[in-house]
């Protein structure tokens, strides 16, 4: 007879990462933002990760940080935040689902007020099942994403007419200019790294919400660099990198993270012409395909026709937990109202 499976709570994977990435792997959706490279090296300071073993087997587990609010301790997945992770959700062994998701269950609604407030949660998520009652799901963002054929030309003759010119246009005139692509991995990618964060600074400032939280996101980018999950692209003049691109490849997966660009005219399209190099680099890789992440811009429909949508879901265990999280839901509308009060005057 087997035995109960025990659930341990900790503040890293330590000898348990391999197999952790192992069940991202085997996930209906495997999330780069789930890679153990990224939970040590973007994780907040307050980890909080529930893993379901059974002797030296992991059965599957759920990452999450904890913090405060409304003077309750108060959960969300690790790194939410300023760094929007995606496509996230509990992880469970093929076979041993339900197994996992009544262990975390139990823990998080143990004895005790608390709140949950959970962003970019996949559609079909599991977590949702372990969470307390009346859990208040709203959907957060759309992502967009392209399956990825063998062939760049295939993927590009699909594409729009109009944008397919424009492409074509664009990189002539880049071309002409003597603009030429690469691509920086393993200790190159790690270097790149202030490149980056110098155009993204100049191309946003104290616009950026990124920037704040860059040396956290500079953490797991090293830690991915090791095992050649992440690749850095840059469009280049010379010595002069006009347009960047960061992207992280997992389980056959391209996932675009974040971008920065030289905003002078003379350089303008640099970001789509480099965007298409991203892709065409995917195909003759043999990647699946192309996740932009979270956010409808408009720019993203010419290359990704597909989406997937995100949620964010609230719940709270608990009278006081309960109470707490209907105040927050009351601030949170009276906030709102204020802003479109606000945006109508100025306007």
């Amino acid at each position: 007879m087997r035995r109960e499976p025990r659930l341990l709570v900790l503040s890293n994977l330590e000898r348990w990462a391999s197999q952790w990435d192992q069940l991202v792997d085997q996930s209906p959706l495997p999330s780069p933002f789930q890679r153990s490279w990224w939970l040590s090296g973007a994780g907040g300071t307050r980890i909080c990760l529930l893993l379901v073993v059974d002797d030296d087997q992991l059965l599957g587990g759920l990452a999450l940080e904890e913090g405060r609010r409304l003077g309750l301790p108060c959960f969300r997945m690790l790194s939410a935040g300023p760094l929007c992770p995606d496509h996230l959700d509990l992880l469970a062994a093929q076979g041993e689902e339900e197994v996992v998701i009544r262990s975390v269950r139990d823990w998080l609604r143990r004895p005790g007020a608390r709140l949950f407030d959970l962003e970019g949660i996949r559609a079909d998520s599991r977590l949702i099942t372990a969470l307390p009652t009346h859990v208040r799901c709203e959907l957060l963002a759309v992502a967009p994403w392209v399956a990825l054929p063998a062939e760049f030309e295939d993927y590009r003759a699909a594409r729009p007419a109009n944008f397919r010119r424009n492409l074509r246009k664009a990189s002539t005139r880049l071309t002409a200019e003597g603009a030429t692509c690469r691509i920086e991995r393993g200790e190159s990618a790690v270097r790149s790294l202030g490149a980056l964060r110098q155009l993204h600074s100049a191309q946003w400032g104290d616009r950026s919400h990124f920037l704040p939280s860059f040396e956290r996101f500079a953490a797991a980018c090293r830690l991915a660099a090791e095992v050649d999950e992440v690749a850095f692209h840059e469009l280049t003049v010379g010595e002069t990198i006009i347009a960047i691109f960061v992207s992280f490849e997992v389980a056959g997966r391209v996932s675009l993270y974040q971008s920065a660009r030289l905003t002078d005219t003379r350089w303008r399209d640099s970001a789509t012409v480099l965007l298409a190099a991203v892709i065409a680099d995917a195909c003759t890789r043999g990647l699946t395909e192309v996740d932009f992440l979270r956010g409808d811009e408009e720019y993203k429909s010419n290359y990704a026709p597909e989406q997937r949508e995100l949620f964010r879901l609230r719940a709270a265990h608990g009278r006081t937990g309960r109470v707490a999280l209907m105040v927050h839901a009351v601030v949170r509308k009276v906030r709102h109202l204020v802003a479109r009060l606000i945006s109508g005057v100025v306007h």
